[in-house]
């Protein structure tokens, strides 16, 4: 059975379809929003191949990303869509071959509050 904060965090991130995923290394600091979409505890994004994020993660696994319900940390890997076995709505979408998968595990999540500023909650994940 599921503990309390792993089913929270599981519940605030499938409600995502968007999301902001910040990356740094050799190409600077990237920030930009993408598709996502999450399976269980693990958010998958639509990055276009010309992105410099992928360049970025290459050097440096580790992303921030802000969804509508949550901040989360995690470390990123590439994972090409055609060679995916995964069963996503994002591997359906037009523009697919132009695009990268990018995997986040999250360390850390952060919810935020519905109104004003700041964190309402903070679940470390293992």
């Amino acid at each position: 059975m599921m503990d309390y904060a792993r089913q929270r965090a599981i519940e605030a991130l499938k409600t995502s379809r968007n999301a902001v995923l910040a990356t740094i290394g050799p190409a600077g600091l990237q920030v930009s929003e993408f598709p996502c979409e999450a399976v269980e505890l693990i958010i998958y994004l639509l990055v276009p191949k010309t992105s410099d994020h992928l360049f970025n993660l290459e050097h440096d696994a580790t992303v921030s990303i802000v969804t509508n319900a949550c901040e989360l940390k995690g470390e990123a890997h590439i994972i090409s869509p055609i060679a995916s076995d995964l069963e996503l709505d994002l591997l359906k979408k037009p523009d697919i071959e132009w695009c990268e998968i990018v995997r986040v595990d999250p360390s850390q999540i952060q919810f935020r509050r519905e109104k004003g500023w700041g964190n309402l909650e903070t679940i470390d994940l293992p």
